[in-house]
């Protein structure tokens, strides 16, 4: 009732408003479904992709992790894709409803033309005689009523063309509504064969489940104490990779004290052999960088004074010191630019008084002085090994080693590789239960379900800092990037050795695969002692 009550309604508006709401309304339903039709394909293709994992997985196991995980995002994907059908379903209910609404608008319009054509033939066949016509023309009072009443006959014959033209164009256009319909009707029948089929395979799938469930319900104390037994091995091994970070970081703040130790004292006897030696001790350190940098500017430095003092002349000092205003030689080099100006005013001072002197002698004997003696002044003698002042501490300062690092690690937020070829985390970060025990597990990463004999790789270039074993369980490499550490656990073997660089994709080891067919790897990150989600750090693609 309610529903002929709506189409009453909405006949009578579309009746009133014309065919401007009608198509409105057309092309919102046609935008709106062709945005559900792309969401339904969307589950479509993720239904066939599980298909193959489930396919895949169940040949492995029933009861393993993955096949469960997969079997409920099925499950999920399915449910979601019947409601989008159904939605969809009623998109072209109204798709039909509305285009035969336009059929009905049209179809009346055309009875309409029809009528009113037939009047404008039978008009014409009454005043079909070019007599009749000229006699209208020629009956006019004067030349310009005349020139009037040809126009009209032209508009008039213009007129019955065009009302022509638009019943031909109102038949097609209710032609093509009709084939819209008919179109409409076809996919809506398409559509429930999909949903009955879909609809059925979500039973099938439903009670597949509840096998599962019924299978895990048998064995439930032997999988939850196996279940309690790995969460225990695991916080072991959690804890053991907490110390072990807690010692590298405190290890890391002794080196970091040493390092800047060495580089204050090189920094302040400020010397190639003082910066060379910090460089011998540490190769890599905070401020080796900065150490070349300033050996650099030494040798130059050197070259400069050299060059200097073997000219020994007052343009090649002022040059030394253009290009190395602070340099280690800059107080000598000004010193001896101060001896050659000294020793200019002195000659200047020793030729004027030998001027005034003539001058003089020539006054007395009354004679025209003829030639007056300059005077040399030797230039002081240059110092064999003079000794510099010491130099002021140079203004840079570069500490970008471990900063670099760290920045490139954290650059990769959101980037990050995975540390299997394929996989999908199945045990999420933190507290979760399990899907079908309802046991509380708390992870402290993600479990990242792969292959059977899948290796895992480093996600980033870095050092084994640690392989870490408990009795009668796996093995867990520890892989150190600066201050980030990334953990790879449930090994069945190792490829690497303590202190070994890696690089990003190497080989870690093989991913133990258990009874139950489960090939979980546990992949942590941590930023120091800090826990991070490993999930929010890998590439999404």
């Amino acid at each position: 009732m309610k529903r002929n009550t709506y189409l009453i309604f909405t006949l009578l508006f579309v009746l009133f408003s014309g065919v401007s709401y009608a198509q409105i309304t057309e092309e919102e339903l046609k935008v709106q479904k062709e945005k559900l039709q792309k969401q339904n394909n969307l589950l479509k293709k993720e239904i066939s992709d599980l298909n193959k994992d489930l396919q895949r997985n169940q040949s492995e196991s029933k009861t393993s992790l993955l096949y469960i995980k997969n079997l409920d995002n099925k499950i999920s994907a399915q449910t979601k894709l019947v409601r989008g059908l159904t939605k969809e379903k009623r998109y072209i209910e109204d798709e039909i409803y509305l285009t035969q609404l336009q059929i009905n608008k049209l179809s009346r319009e055309l009875v309409e033309l029809r009528k009113e054509y037939k009047e404008i033939l039978v008009k014409a066949y009454k005043n079909k005689s070019v007599a009749n016509k000229l006699l209208f023309v020629l009956s006019a009072k004067n030349l310009k009523q005349a020139f009037h009443r040809v126009k009209y006959l032209q508009r008039y014959s213009d007129y019955q063309l065009g009302k022509a033209e638009e019943i031909m164009a109102k038949t097609q256009a209710i032609e093509q509504e009709k084939a819209a319909r008919e179109k409409a009707k076809l996919e809506k029948e398409e559509l429930l064969a999909q949903q009955s089929v879909i609809a059925d395979d979500l039973e099938s799938e439903k009670k597949a489940k509840q096998l599962v469930v019924d299978q895990y319900k048998k064995n439930a104390g032997q999988l939850t104490q196996q279940i309690t037994e790995k969460q225990k091995e695991q916080r072991t091994i959690n804890n053991e990779i907490n110390r072990i970070i807690e010692e590298e970081i405190r290890l890391a703040r002794i080196r970091a004290e040493n390092d800047k130790n060495a580089w204050d004292e090189a920094s302040r006897t400020n010397t190639i052999a003082a910066f060379q030696s910090y460089l011998n001790e540490w190769p890599n350190g905070d401020y080796a960088d900065s150490a070349k940098k300033n050996i650099s500017l030494l040798e130059a430095d050197n070259r400069g004074w050299q060059t200097a003092r073997g000219n020994h002349t007052k343009a090649a000092y002022q040059k030394y010191l253009n290009d190395f205003p602070q340099g280690q030689f800059a107080s000598t080099a000004r010193l001896e630019i101060t001896k050659f100006e000294d020793a200019e005013r002195e000659a200047e001072r020793q030729e004027r008084l030998a001027r005034e002197k003539a001058e003089r002698e020539a006054a007395e004997a009354n004679k025209p002085v003829e030639e007056v003696a300059v005077v040399e002044v030797e230039t002081p003698k240059r110092e064999e090994n003079p000794i510099p002042d010491p130099a002021p501490e140079p203004a840079f300062r570069d500490r970008s080693g471990d900063a670099a690092l760290s920045n490139d690690f954290a650059g990769n937020r959101g980037r990050m590789p995975w540390p299997v070829n394929r996989g999908q985390i199945v045990e999420p970060f933190g507290i979760s239960k399990h899907p079908i025990l309802g046991i509380e597990i708390n992870n402290d990463g993600v479990g990242i379900a792969t292959n059977k004999g899948s290796s895992a790789k480093a996600v980033f270039d870095g050092e084994v800092s640690q392989i870490i074993s408990v009795p009668g369980g796996n093995r867990t490499v520890l892989l150190r990037h600066g201050k980030y550490f990334t953990v790879y656990g449930n090994l069945s073997f190792v490829s690497v050795k303590k202190g070994e660089k890696v690089k990003r994709g190497q080989d870690l080891g093989r991913i133990y695969t258990d009874s139950n067919g489960d090939t979980i790897l546990n992949f942590q990150l941590r930023n120091g002692t800090s826990k991070q989600n490993p999930e929010i750090w890998l590439n999404a693609n």
